[in-house]
């Protein structure tokens, strides 16, 4: 069976309802805004309005930023989806104290809470006007994140190890104001391979001692890639 379903093109693609108290979507959701930025820093996050799946790219183009803040833009995923904090709590900013994400800050990826680790060749925070800052996911579940659309090497290798839903996020933090997303993309996986993950982490990876009590339909099902 073809592992691939429609895409869900960039026209499609908008930043999701829920976000940072600070935010102001326009363009159709395509556009966000961190208001009163020379006040204030944070409170700018947004999400990628679909979960990522299969094949997947978020690009968002720096459009405004301010100066008189450190910091910058702060990307990443999350395996929590937005519709959790539909009741007011915001993180005001990602940070090592966000739990289920991958998020690069300046020149660090954190990892969860646990580890922080150098990323990138280039600082976040030198990101200027025009400037555009993403990720991509393979099918695989390589998550790489981009600037300008260089790879800046792999961020992650098990993005899509579990059955969480997998969220985009861009964090207009200090100097960063504003962007747009410049190009998105979700080639999701087929509902074969859906089904097919949701056995195998129920079976937590032990098919190989049950194996002599599964019946071989699905045996086969599993071992078909």
């Amino acid at each position: 069976m073809n592992s691939q379903e429609s895409n869900v093109p960039n026209n499609q693609f908008t930043f999701h309802r829920i976000h940072g108290s600070r935010i102001r979507l326009s363009n159709s959701s395509k556009t966000a805004t961190r208001l009163e930025a020379a006040k204030f820093y944070d409170n700018g996050v947004v999400y990628s309005a679909l979960p990522l799946s299969g094949h997947a790219k978020f690009v968002v183009q720096a459009q405004e930023l301010a100066v008189g803040w450190s910091g910058s833009f702060k990307i990443g995923v999350i395996l929590i989806s937005p519709e959790v904090f539909k009741d007011g709590f915001q993180p005001p900013r990602y940070s090592p104290a966000m739990p289920h994400s991958w998020v690069w800050s300046s020149l660090s990826l954190h990892v969860g809470q646990d580890l922080k680790i150098s990323y990138g060749s280039v600082n976040l925070e030198d990101l200027r006007k025009g400037d555009k800052l993403g990720m991509e996911i393979s099918r695989e579940g390589t998550l790489q994140f981009l600037v300008n659309d260089r790879s800046q090497g792999a961020a992650a290798t098990n993005v899509y190890s579990t059955d969480k839903l997998v969220y985009g996020f861009v964090d207009h933090y200090g100097q960063a104001v504003t962007s747009t997303i410049a190009e998105a993309f979700v080639n999701p996986f087929s509902l074969q391979h859906l089904c097919k993950r949701k056995i195998l982490t129920g079976l937590t990876n032990n098919v190989s001692k049950l194996e002599p009590f599964l019946p071989t339909p699905l045996l086969a099902f599993l071992a078909d890639t």
